[in-house]
């Protein structure tokens, strides 16, 4: 009988043991990851890799596809505005035509100062954030002080982490909860960048008012995609005001609502401004645009 004990308490702390090396690889990796790929700067897009991509000028990389394009949508005008004399359909006149083009044109081969000044505004937004907790808790607001906060709540003592216990149960949902965020988050963290390198086609649809519903749908999902961040931010200045002094279990439990809204923030978001979802809840079944 005192063997079986034995045999049960070995495993019992085997299993510990390995979850605790686990979660605290998690810990040490991820959140420092999910600051750098969560909070968005417009330093992104200053690596010379990114900007021969999107071209550094009308003479190379996508902007000369897109300055390619023009002739073509010149030719489309001019056939389309002949057969409107024909079918008596409503079409810009030259002037308008020529007018726009001229316009959009020139904000299409500056697609990339417009981007960056967009996702500047939106991190200044963050920073203040940011700096409202700082001021309060002494305190920045990032993943990784939001981990330790974690962390100071569950382990209160010098005793090791028990995985079958309610807090061991708490840790191991909150450090699976941060691998889906990284998923998440790093697939924002591309999608964004694609979006970037959408914006002369998304500019140069604005010439025609027949594509310039592709404008629409660019500006809806890259605005909503930045704007996750914001309501991220504002998700971890709320977690900073818990009071793990008292060690509670519903201040326990109010952790595990954080991970859970900040793992939904994107569906949240696109249900708010439309556009689309980067969630990995349900793989790429969530992968839509509205």
């Amino acid at each position: 009988m005192e063997e079986t004990i034995n045999l049960t308490e070995i495993i019992f702390d085997s299993i510990n043991e390995l979850f605790e090396k686990l979660f605290s690889s998690i810990d040490n990796t991820i959140y420092s990851l999910l600051d750098e790929i969560t909070f968005i700067s417009p330093d992104l897009f200053s690596n010379t890799s990114f900007e021969k991509i999107l071209g550094t000028s009308s003479s190379n990389g996508i902007l000369l596809i897109c300055n390619s394009l023009v002739l073509g949508i010149i030719i489309y005008y001019s056939i389309n505005y002949l057969i409107s004399h024909l079918t008596y359909s409503k079409i810009d006149s030259p002037k308008q035509f020529f007018f726009k083009a001229i316009i959009f044109i020139a904000i299409m081969n500056a697609s990339l100062w417009i981007c960056q000044q967009i996702i500047n505004i939106i991190y200044i937004v963050t920073s203040c954030i940011s700096n409202i907790g700082k001021e309060l808790f002494n305190s920045n607001i990032t993943f990784a002080n939001f981990i330790d906060n974690i962390n100071k709540s569950i382990y209160l003592s010098n005793e090791n982490l028990n995985i079958f216990s309610f807090d061991g149960i708490i840790k191991s949902f909150t450090s699976f909860g941060l691998i889906n965020l990284v998923f998440t988050y790093s697939l924002r963290y591309i999608m964004i960048q694609i979006f970037v390198l959408l914006s002369p086609f998304a500019f140069l649809s604005l010439i025609t008012s027949s594509s310039e519903w592709f404008f629409k749908i660019w500006l809806k999902t890259f605005i909503s995609l930045l704007l996750v961040q914001i309501l991220i931010s504002l998700i971890l200045l709320l977690s900073f005001s818990i009071d793990i002094s008292k060690n509670s279990t519903f201040s326990k439990i109010l952790f595990i609502g954080i991970i859970y809204a900040l793992t939904r923030a994107n569906t949240y978001m696109k249900e708010l401004f439309g556009g689309i979802s980067t969630s990995v809840n349900n793989g790429l079944a969530n992968f839509s645009i509205n």
